[in-house]
């Protein structure tokens, strides 16, 4: 009886190769030929209707998320710390894309807040090794958390992994907090790139950036206004309405350009849902410099429809703004009914 030759470890390893197969293009790429020609935001529908729908579904649980009230700690924040940095060590991205799974992008505040922490974080290793795996991975989530870490230390040649990625709703949060440290104008090329709920992360982001010094907003404030006034849904538009009222002189840019008025009505709309209201934010009768803007539109030589809009919201928040404003706003309807 014969039996076959011993296989050597040459032929062996030759045979495993051989039956590889070729890795799967990333997640990355398929957003890049997504990209629409032009100036158009966003990005042209993944294939099917439930890839789209999976899609919407993450960008609106992250920024739920993210506002929700209470920390979100990761469980096991530890062990996953141990296994990220073993993998920065060794800069083996497939490593760090086994470190990370799990982990929900609403997460990531919380894992990179405890690397920040700490003494001995490898930065630029790690870093090295997310970039790499930004370009590989085929899962959104991983994706998510892979610009998370590219945030830690984010340097200009990111700028195309940014503003590839915020042309997602389901990446453009993640996008706008990781590229805060590159300024507030790298922030508004987001806003430009993203739509919906992406857009509305990124000019909150924005608002945020620039809350400690709005002159650093003084001069983005408008285009941050008309981009917000795209926002289709009011709830999503919410959250780039309350930072963006807020911080902006609402005096000067209605002086400098009137037209200003209508998006400006469309976040004072927006801003009206929240508080008690139920919607995002702390309403409008809480924000004194949605409260302002709004007494500037119901008293300025403006349009009738956009002063009518802003009554509307005035009187629908709840809190109700107080004061001259409420009376303003209950005058004009009345007076147009």
């Amino acid at each position: 009886m014969e039996f076959p030759a011993p296989m050597g470890l040459l032929d062996f390893l030759r045979s495993r190769v051989a039956q590889r197969r070729p890795r799967a293009a990333g997640l990355l790429a398929g957003l890049r030929a997504r990209v629409p020609g032009g100036s158009a935001a966003g990005l042209l529908p993944p294939p099917s209707e439930a890839a789209a729908e999976a899609e919407r579904r993450l960008g609106d649980r992250f920024a739920a998320e993210l506002h929700a009230y209470g920390a979100r700690e990761p469980a096991g924040l530890g062990r996953r710390i141990a296994a990220l940095l073993a993998a920065a060590a060794r800069k083996r991205p497939d490593e760090l894309e086994e470190a990370l799974g799990g982990l929900q992008p609403w997460e990531l505040p919380a894992l990179l807040e405890s690397l920040e922490a700490r003494g001995d974080l490898p930065r630029s290793a790690l870093v090295a090794t997310a970039r790499l795996l930004a370009e590989r991975t085929g899962s959104w989530e991983v994706l998510a958390a892979a610009i998370g870490l590219v945030g830690l230390a984010p340097a200009p040649e990111d700028l195309p992994l940014f503003e590839t990625a915020a042309r997602s709703t389901a990446l453009a949060g993640v996008c706008a907090m990781s590229a805060e440290p590159l300024g507030p104008e790298v922030l508004l090329r987001l806003a430009r790139r993203a739509e919906g709920i992406g857009r509305a992360m990124a000019l909150e982001r924005l608002g945020l950036a620039t809350a400690d010094d709005p002159q650093a907003l003084a001069p983005l404030a408008a285009e941050a206004l008309r981009l917000a006034g795209t926002i289709e849904d009011p709830a999503a538009r919410a959250y780039a309405a309350v930072p963006l009222l807020e911080l902006a002189d609402a005096a000067a840019l209605l002086a400098d350009d009137p037209a200003l008025a209508d998006p400006i009505a469309a976040c004072l709309e927006a801003a009206a849902r929240g508080g008690w209201n139920g919607g995002p934010g702390p309403g409008l009768g809480r924000l004194p410099g949605a409260t302002k803007a709004a007494e500037l539109i119901l008293a300025g030589d403006l349009p009738e429809e956009v002063r009518r809009r802003c009554a509307r919201a005035v009187l629908a928040a709840h809190p109700m703004p107080a004061g001259p404003v409420r009376k303003a706003a209950q005058t004009l309807l009345d007076a147009s009914a």
